[in-house]
């Protein structure tokens, strides 16, 4: 399960998990934050920070300000989120359960 505040390592989990067969990622597209972070000084003493590297899929395709796409989308509505219910893992449960998956 991901979603817009998945981020770095959680990023490289999923495209791990993903090259694993019978695997699912459910929720919303990640934040597309990943890669190392180079630091650079600049005059006045004003820091930098940015990704110094490259981050793509297993095909090459890119990942950074892009994030990673889930094969079944799911996102909280405001409703869910005043009900405090976390529709993402109910849709994944059900799943789960569905006859199908079975």
């Amino acid at each position: 399960m991901i979603n817009e505040t998945t981020q770095s390592h959680a990023e490289f989990m999923t495209m791990k998990y993903r090259c694993t067969p019978n695997t699912i990622v459910m929720g919303s597209t990640t934040a597309g934050a990943d890669g190392n972070c180079s630091y650079l000084i600049l005059p006045g003493n004003f820091r930098a920070t940015f990704t110094g590297l490259g981050v793509y899929y297993p095909d090459k395709s890119e990942t950074q300000q892009i994030g990673i796409l889930p094969d079944i989308e799911v996102k909280s509505t405001i409703q869910g989120i005043r009900q405090g219910r976390d529709e993402v893992l109910e849709a994944a449960i059900k799943y789960l359960n569905a006859e199908e998956v079975k």
